[in-house]
């Protein structure tokens, strides 16, 4: 086995600790006579404060730290505007989406022409099954609702990944399986409840995923407008509005500017259903 010191270290690398350095095998070196080089690790790519929101994802609660450090490794860091388009739908992607800052709007368009948001993604949460499953058309279109930082991994890359960490391939079915419950569950919420109880819904999935608390509520840190509203719940901007009016009625919700805060988190619940 042969050890090699940088040839041309940085001046910094010159006086860095030697807990700060890892050894590395050098490119082309066999396992019967290895070499290795002393360097100092990249930093990653993905910012410790992002790292933390994507790895508290649900989904990932059961890999083990191997393979989270591996993924985290391979993710590519992009920030992109409100309203940049990063999937179409119908149409086939190579990279799998991750949301570390912002959000991202799922819309699909029907036969008819209509347009619907599907889900607003939050930080902590991924999109994108087309790419995560296997070069699969896109069943949504999606945009950014506003200024975000996002990660995304190549289809090629989550192969291997996949095939080196059962845990991650096993995680992966799970996330594949919950989002495909999460919509089903969308569509029988939409045929079955009566608007009120959809606009509820949605404005304490909102909360949860993108509140502040404050006092009884909670106030949304994103902008919405009466249109986005409409179809996240699947329903007319007029008929979104009256629902809208009757929670401002009984001062359950306040509105200015595309600002939504929701004054009773209680009282909201009722109206959803939750509890008598």
């Amino acid at each position: 086995m042969t050890l090699h010191a940088p040839t041309h270290p940085a001046v910094s690398d010159r006086f860095a600790p030697l807990h700060a350095l890892v050894w590395r095998p050098e490119p082309g070196s066999s396992a019967q006579h290895r070499s290795w080089t002393l360097e100092r690790p990249h930093p990653p790519s993905v910012p410790p404060t992002h790292q933390r929101t994507l790895l508290a994802a649900d989904w990932l609660a059961e890999v083990g730290a191997n393979a989270r450090e591996a993924l985290m490794a391979a993710l590519s860091v992009t920030k992109v505007a409100a309203g940049d388009q990063l999937l179409h739908q119908g149409e086939h992607s190579a990279l799998w989406y991750g949301v570390a800052s912002g959000a991202v709007r799922l819309g699909s368009v029907s036969a008819s022409g209509r347009q619907l948001s599907t889900a607003l993604v939050a930080p902590g949460e991924w999109f994108g099954e087309g790419a995560a499953l296997g070069r699969l058309a896109e069943a949504c279109s999606a945009h950014a609702h506003a200024d975000s930082v996002l990660v995304s991994l190549r289809f090629e890359a989550l192969r291997r990944l996949t095939a080196a960490h059962a845990d991650l391939r096993h995680a992966l079915l799970r996330w594949s399986s919950a989002r495909q419950r999460a919509a089903m569950d969308a569509v029988a919420h939409a045929a079955t409840a009566p608007l009120s109880q959809r606009l509820a819904a949605c404005l304490l999935d909102l909360g949860r995923r993108f509140g502040q608390p404050q006092d009884e509520g909670f106030h949304l840190a994103l902008p919405l407008t009466q249109t986005d509203l409409a179809q996240l719940v699947a329903t007319s901007r007029q008929r979104l509005n009256q629902g809208v009016q009757d929670l401002r009625r009984i001062r359950v919700l306040e509105t200015r500017d595309n600002q939504i805060s929701v004054l009773s988190t209680e009282v909201l619940q009722r109206r959803a259903g939750l509890f008598g």
